[in-house]
């Protein structure tokens, strides 16, 4: 019976489309050959449309259409006879001398700009977000991949037609989403996803929610899409990055409008968008909006809105974004350019290339299209309590088919019920759900192995003091517990002889707030005065900078319990209560109250906070994800240790802030500031107190230094030159734009300054060690030149100021730098 039904509901799709006929076809100037750019192409009073970017076009024709009329300002109109003959038109258009009287205003400014210039000094009129107190609304969207050329196909005896056959021509991928969006000025927005449903998943998939494929605005200065940040053709800066040309007058809902198309003018230095703006004469509003991109990728994006006469606002009522692939060298996918099922575009990596899961079919295309509805504006808003700029209600993946019947805004059509079955088969024979599993695990630093993923950094180092450093670790994943995890690991050292271990568990508490109640016990090596905090942003890198060189470290046997806690998305915490053996691998002494230790104990309770304030998030009933980085981000921590609490010898408290600030530019240029203040007071010992991550080694010439280069380390100086009980720091990173040599060879110049001042209350109490302190500030500025070869590149630096030595070796650094994404 279900057989036959999708045999019907097939045969009266295939019948729809009898009688239509698409044809295809440029639009040139009959001079140059150049294309022209949206171009008018009209078929009747009521039917028409624009060309592409590349004066392309593709339309379909019912049997009564058979005159194309083309304009195009500046060049004279044409009308083509459509015959069934031909099915792809070049269309020449012949340039005339304008009466320029007729058209242009006699000032310095041209009509189009000033127009443009009244659009951007109307925009907090027009703008939504500025000129509403407040306002919500519902959407509906439908995200598909599909294939251009993928047709039902018929075989000369229907009735044979296999149902495997049909289901092969549902998408390569489906997804649907509703949402309630609420927004209060000045910039307070939050978006409810009370529905969710991908096709031919068992599990809730939520990774599309985090593609930003839903632009709401073209009114901001940056216009941001799948990742990358356009200039906005109405941002205040806008002339810098943009030329404008009226193309006609036309009319949108009744009320008139200029079209004026819009044309980057430095695209190989700012990412722009090249498009119509349709701007309301009287309001100088977005009626309407189209825009384009080849490069890449290919993108087209159309953006519409409704008028409303109470308000005098038109607010946007939906947006359609196609993208295609271009050039490369970019990911196009749902979850990652290695996972075959979503992706349109796969770029060259590491990752895509060890864990490709099949080649990705040629043709297909992504679309992602929203209907917003059920706007109302100036009302009472109620804003829940999560922090998330995204939450994903806890049923939105347990909607009925009823539920989805009632929401859907647009046509949900035999290809899109085919699909559940094509995906579901896909996601079967080529074991998707475990490769996007195994993708997010070993972007986080782990390797998935049935229940236990492994920790990537625990199988191979290499130190001066251990030598070679192998053994493995990790952690158990849900497929063990969702409920409990278990975590070790148990690695031996070659130069020393010795294993190192830790093994512990832990239980959740909470999911929504990623509570999680852990024990653990360790028996290790640690640096002198490495200071970690226990919350930060966990950037994985395959290489540790500064780990080959470090020399100065202690044993340490740990045994601690901790509590993770999410108050909000924005805010992590953790707390931890740990008592440590200290014992000293060198001869390092500490003198408190007069007496000496090399051995002692530290029973420390410390609280750790990682705030990032502007980052936007997702949050779903299975995690808490950044979206979207923003600036500045807060990471802290207050330790007190206690003496005479489980045998603890000193007393002592420990600070340490970082503030992290970045400044993104348009043309893909930025600059990074890192802040650090740390302070202790009390009896504290050397292998506690701080230093400023030095990575120099102690070596006398130049090339026997040369090692890799670390983010904020201070690589002109020497492993344990300086310690101190206090200390500031600043690190200060310009990133150029990248340097095009070719489509896909950019390499990358930097340049750094790196300061720190700081003291050591007590030097004395210090035993068997030469040391120095920062009380008259240390200076270094460096120069990178990155990505020169795969993720290689070079990195130089100088010490000046208060502690710069005598000759230019002992003041020089000359280190590799290692930028791979994997």
């Amino acid at each position: 019976m279900r057989t036959l039904l999708t045999l019907a509901l097939f045969i009266i799709s295939y019948s729809s489309l009898i009688g239509q006929n698409t044809i295809n076809g440029q639009v040139i100037n009959s001079e140059n050959g150049d294309p022209l750019a949206y171009a008018t192409i009209k078929i009747s009073e009521k039917k028409q449309t624009l060309t592409n970017i590349d004066g392309s076009f593709s339309l379909q024709l019912t049997a009564q259409d058979s005159i194309l009329k083309v304009s195009y300002i500046g060049f004279s109109s044409k009308e083509i006879e459509v015959t069934k003959f031909s099915d792809f038109y070049i269309i020449k258009l012949q340039p005339f001398t304008e009466d320029l009287s007729a058209v242009m205003l006699y000032s310095e400014e041209s009509p189009t700009d000033k127009i443009i210039r009244k659009a951007i000094e109307r925009k907090d009129d027009n703008d939504p977000e500025k000129a509403l107190n407040s306002f919500q609304y519902k959407s509906y969207n439908k995200f598909i991949i599909d294939n251009d050329a993928s047709g039902i196909s018929t075989q000369t005896d229907t009735s044979n037609i296999e149902i495997r056959t049909i289901i092969n021509q549902g998408r390569a991928y489906l997804s649907e989403k509703t949402a309630t969006h609420l927004f209060i000025k000045p910039n307070k927005r939050k978006e409810l996803v009370e529905g969710i449903k991908t096709a031919g998943f068992n599990k809730p998939v939520y990774d599309v929610l985090a593609l930003k494929a839903e632009p709401l605005s073209l009114y901001k200065n940056n216009y941001q899409l799948f990742d990358t940040d356009y200039a906005g053709p109405l941002a205040n800066g806008a002339f810098n990055n943009y030329s404008y040309k009226i193309l006609d007058t036309t009319s949108v809902e009744g009320r008139p409008s200029y079209m004026i198309y819009f044309k980057p003018k430095r695209e190989k230095k700012v990412a722009g968008l090249e498009g119509v703006l349709y701007i309301d004469t009287t309001s100088y509003a977005i009626q309407k909006a189209t825009a384009q991109l080849l490069g890449a990728v290919n993108l087209v994006i159309d953006h519409n809105y409704n008028y409303y006469d109470d308000q005098d606002l038109w607010f946007p009522s939906g947006q359609t974004i196609t993208l295609k692939p271009g050039t490369g060298g970019k990911d196009i996918s749902v979850f990652g350019g290695s996972i075959s099922l979503g992706t349109v575009q796969r770029k060259k990596s590491i990752l895509n290339t060890v864990i490709g899961s099949g080649e990705v079919e040629s043709g297909l295309f992504l679309e992602s299209t929203t209907v917003n509805y059920d706007v109302q504006f100036n009302q009472e808003v109620s804003f829940p309590k999560y922090a998330a700029t995204i939450n994903v209600l806890k049923d939105a993946n347990e909607k009925s088919v009823n539920y989805w019947e009632a929401k859907r805004q647009i046509p949900f059509t035999i290809k899109d019920e085919l699909t559940s079955q094509k995906v579901d088969s896909i996601i079967r024979t080529r074991n998707i759900e475990s490769k996007i599993r195994f993708k997010k695990a070993i972007s986080n630093g782990s390797l998935p192995a049935g229940m236990w993923d492994f920790d990537i950094s625990k199988f191979f180092k290499f130190n001066n003091y251990e030598g070679i450093r192998l053994g493995a670790g990790g952690t158990t994943n849900a497929d063990f517990s969702e409920k409990i995890r278990l975590h070790g690991y148990l690695v031996y050292g070659f130069k020393d002889a010795k294993f190192k271990y830790g093994i512990g568990a832990g239980k959740l508490l909470r999911k929504r707030s990623d509570t999680w109640l852990d024990i653990e016990y360790s028996d290790d090596i640690s640096e002198v005065g490495a200071y970690k905090y226990l919350k930060s942003v966990n950037d994985f890198s395959i290489l540790e900078p500064r780990f080959a060189n470090i020399t100065f470290y202690y044993k340490y046997k740990a045994l601690q319990a901790g509590l993770t806690h999410r108050f909000t998305p924005k805010l992590a915490t953790e707390w931890v209560i740990n008592k440590s053996d200290i014992s000293q691998i060198g001869d390092y002494g500490f003198v408190n109250s007069n007496q000496l230790y090399t051995d002692y104990t530290i029973t420390e309770a410390t609280l750790g906070f990682l705030y990032r304030p502007f980052s936007t998030f997702l949050n779903t009933p299975e995690s808490n994800q950044v979206i979207n980085k923003g600036y500045p981000q807060f990471t802290g921590q207050v330790s007190k240790s206690f003496s005479n609490i489980l045998g603890g010898d000193f007393d002592f408290t420990k600070v340490g802030l970082k503030v992290e600030y970045q400044v993104n530019r348009l043309d893909l240029s930025n600059t990074q500031f890192t802040l650090e203040g740390n302070y202790a007071f009390g009896d504290i010992p050397l292998t506690h107190a701080f230093h400023a991550f030095p990575n120099n080694p102690n070596k006398a010439e130049i090339l026997n230094r040369f090692s890799i280069a670390g983010k904020i380390s201070f690589e002109t100086m020497y492993f344990n030159e300086f310690f101190s009980d206090r200390q500031a720091a600043l690190h200060i990173r310009h990133q150029f734009r990248p340097i095009r040599i070719t489509d896909t060879y950019k390499p990358e110049l930097a340049l750094l300054n790196r300061f720190i001042i700081g003291n050591f209350n007590n030097i004395e109490a210090h035993q068997n060690i030469e040391f120095n302190s920062l009380k008259h500030g240390y200076s270094e500025a460096g120069l990178e030149l990155n990505k020169l070869l795969g993720g290689f590149g070079l990195s130089f630096a100088y010490r000046y100021g208060a502690y710069h030595l005598p000759t230019f070796k002992e003041n020089f650094s000359f280190k590799f730098t290692l930028n791979l994404k994997i």
